[in-house]
């Protein structure tokens, strides 16, 4: 008698628990996501033709293990990935750090399509003894499938948005631990509060805020130097050029900005205030062709 009743309560779906991050939470997760996106930012580099040391070590001495797996390899694409979504570079790093990467992929050896497990980083060639792992192989076939759903979805992202100014504020707040007098940092937290409580990002509000981040920095560098191999040295380093790399990036996009006046014949092509996403800046230079033709 009670066996539908029961099959019915042992097949309903599981309820999925949600994860419920108090803001202290979240901004230690976010900080230690930005200290691990920093390995990759420093070290991912064309010393070593764009591929990820195994490991560096700070103690007794410093030293880079200047080999890699494909393991590894999927690693920094999944970094690149991720720090696109925090907001710790901006489309144009993306792509250019995620095809450097490539690029070398494409003339390291391989044995039937497969990567060799050891590479050293320098010299592109495999390490000895050569042999394949099925492991390694597997995680960077998943890893660009990953990487490939995300590169689908970033087109149709606005080129800035409110990503990039919470990563500012994940660097600042790093920046804070660090000064001996954190209370410098205001008048730049309270420009980037502005910016992270736009309700739309628009050319004009976007670009004015950032030129004064900018200067803020600029006189958070030149007051408190730090020493060079002190932590607040480094992250007030990464907070300027963090900012320096979402001006550039804003004027790459939209380099009509720069022009004092725009030509009458582009005015009603060009976009006034929301900040346009990849396919439509594409949308926007076949008009531009078209026009000019």
């Amino acid at each position: 008698i009670f066996s539908p009743a029961i099959a019915w309560l042992v097949s309903r779906p599981l309820a999925k628990p949600t994860a419920s991050l108090a803001p202290k939470q979240l901004q230690f997760l976010r900080g230690v996501a930005r200290k691990t996106f920093a390995y990759f930012e420093n070290f991912v580099t064309a010393e070593d033709n764009w591929l990820p040391p195994d490991n560096y070590q700070e103690h007794p001495v410093e030293r880079i293990a200047h080999r890699t797996s494909p393991t590894n390899i999927g690693f920094a694409l999944m970094a690149n990935l991720a720090g696109i979504d925090l907001g710790y570079i901006h489309t144009g790093q993306f792509i250019e750090r995620t095809t450097n990467t490539f690029r070398s992929m494409q003339v390291m050896e391989r044995f039937r399509g497969h990567f060799y497990n050891w590479y050293d980083t320098q010299t592109l060639k495999p390490m000895p003894p050569h042999y394949i792992s099925t492991v390694d192989s597997g995680n960077l076939a998943g890893q660009i499938i990953t990487l490939r759903q995300g590169i689908l979805a970033m087109a149709n992202q606005p080129v800035i948005g409110p990503q990039l100014m919470e990563g500012l504020n994940d660097t600042l707040q790093l920046l804070s631990v660090e000064m001996k007098n954190p209370d410098v940092l205001k008048p730049f937290q309270e420009l980037l509060n502005d910016l992270r409580n736009l309700e739309t990002f628009t050319f004009r509000e976007v670009k004015l805020l950032m030129d004064q981040l900018i200067t803020s920095t600029e006189k958070i560098i030149a007051e408190n130097p730090g020493n060079q191999q002190s932590d607040q040295y480094y992250w007030s380093r990464a907070l300027f050029m963090q900012c320096h790399n979402i001006r550039d990036e804003l004027y790459q996009c939209t380099p009509w900005l720069m022009l004092s006046e725009v030509p009458g014949k582009f005015s009603s092509l060009l976009p006034t205030e929301e900040i346009p996403s990849l396919n439509q800046l594409a949308s926007l230079e076949n008009n531009v062709r078209k026009e000019l033709s």
